[in-house]
């Protein structure tokens, strides 16, 4: 497991053994596991704003984008 991105508003993690990126909203308690085509759109997208120095507001606006997916609530331990 690997952060990917880590803001007040949202935590990003990859999962390289089963290829796939877990998407959490903390301020909706919401979380989803992109994978396939999704997965690959979307590490590209991250890879550009890397490559960059975007702002925290800009990477959390994209990834307001993929809230749609997110259907799975989070349960604290």
């Amino acid at each position: 497991m690997n952060v990917m991105y880590n803001s007040e508003c949202y935590y990003v993690v990859e999962f390289p053994g089963r290829h796939g990126i877990e998407l959490v909203d903390k301020t909706r308690g919401r979380a989803g596991f992109l994978e396939g085509a999704v997965e690959v759109k979307f590490r590209a997208s991250m890879a550009d704003f890397a490559a960059g120095e975007p702002s925290a507001e800009s990477v959390d606006e994209f990834l307001g984008h993929y809230d749609a997916l997110l259907t799975n609530s989070v349960a604290l331990h």
